[in-house]
């Protein structure tokens, strides 16, 4: 899937709303390393988790923050976080993403790093 049903124009600009002083709020995060086209990453679950929350109204942003190394984050500004929680609540069901979808994939992405580390200390 990748970013074909993400609306990549409507995406804010999170890392201006940081300088303005407000804080996203993050409810995904991934590997910078990870990431593919346009900063998203290679997850057709993950990509379709935002292209679901964008689709549902709530403004979102993809942000690559110095604030955490090599980190990315979903995030979206927080007067949506309310209705934000609304809609992962919806979507953390059987038969759409399951429970702790968000959770539980970030951790995935992130084990990911960690095996590669490990196969790559092993060869040495």
């Amino acid at each position: 899937m990748g970013p074909a049903r993400i609306s990549l124009e409507k995406l804010f600009d999170a890392e201006e709303y940081f300088r303005l002083g407000e804080c996203p709020w993050t409810f995904f995060a991934y590997p910078t390393s990870l990431a593919g086209d346009f900063g998203l990453p290679v997850d057709d679950d993950a990509c379709r988790l935002l292209a679901e929350v964008q689709g549902r109204g709530i403004e979102v942003a993809v942000w690559r923050s110095e604030i955490v190394s090599n980190t990315t984050f979903y995030v979206c500004r927080r007067e949506s976080v309310s209705d934000l929680k609304q809609v992962i609540q919806q979507l953390e069901v059987p038969g759409k993403f399951g429970a702790r979808f968000c959770e539980l994939r970030s951790e995935a992405l992130f084990a990911r790093l960690r095996d590669a580390s490990s196969s790559v200390d092993e060869m040495d």
